[in-house]
């Protein structure tokens, strides 16, 4: 099926929302939480389907800035969608919730979908109460941790030895980084940190940060911190 974009002021937290028509859902056969397949100037995207009467038209798919950018579109450009089918991440999370290990190839499949914006908040969460609630077991757990840093941005440093640290973190332990880091960084180690921001209290160690410079940092801006200074620390 043929669609003209539609860019709508859409805040989606960075996943790939798009809305339907009514009409041309069901011409589709999908309905809410389905995904299809956008197709524009040899790119594709994987949308979480919303459908609507009013917000856009028939032979309209609304988008969001950031799809848009994706796909390099401009608005009322024409694009192909297709009905995608589900991920079979969503069967492996089913798997865990009933207390079945996860094998290397099955976590790194949920964890790229997640990354990737394949799946919904609600399945995410569904994920997050199966490691709740079922537990991992070492495997799993270093599964886990590999297919985080396969699917993630890496930060390649020129340095003999990176190190890092590791707290309590929360309201008994969020200062210890702001000491820590600059002090490993002037013995010559390397030390690139993250940190998060307020989760157990009103501030956490990146906005503590942020007071005295920015955290809000590109891999390519740690990278040329790093090998400046031998240390950063960056929200993240």
């Amino acid at each position: 099926m043929k669609l003209k974009s539609k860019f709508l002021e859409l805040e989606t937290g960075g996943k790939p929302i798009v809305i339907v028509n009514k009409e041309d859902a069901e011409e589709l056969g999908i309905r809410g939480l389905s995904r299809i397949v956008i197709k524009a100037k040899g790119k594709k995207l994987t949308g979480i389907v919303n459908i609507t009467t009013k917000i856009v038209g028939k032979g309209e798919l609304g988008i969001s800035e950031s799809v848009g950018k994706i796909l390099n579109l401009r608005d009322r450009e024409e694009v192909e969608v297709e009905v995608a089918r589900f991920p079979s991440s969503l069967q492996y999370i089913k798997n865990k919730l009933k207390g079945k290990k996860l094998s290397y190839e099955e976590i790194f499949e949920i964890v790229k979908d997640v990354v990737e914006g394949n799946l919904s908040e609600g399945e995410i969460a569904s994920f997050v109460t199966a490691l709740e609630t079922k537990g991992l077991d070492l495997d799993e757990a270093a599964s886990l941790s590999l297919a985080m840093v396969e699917t993630g941005k890496k930060l390649e440093l020129k340095k003999k030895i990176v190190v890092d640290k590791h707290s309590v973190g929360g309201i008994a332990g969020d200062k210890t980084t702001l000491l820590v880091v600059p002090i490993v960084a002037a013995a010559g180690l390397a030390i690139p940190k993250t940190s998060s921001r307020a989760i157990t209290g009103a501030a956490g160690t990146a906005d503590r940060a942020e007071v005295l410079m920015p955290v809000s940092l590109s891999i390519e801006e740690m990278k040329r911190i790093v090998e400046k200074t031998n240390g950063c620390i960056a929200w993240g």
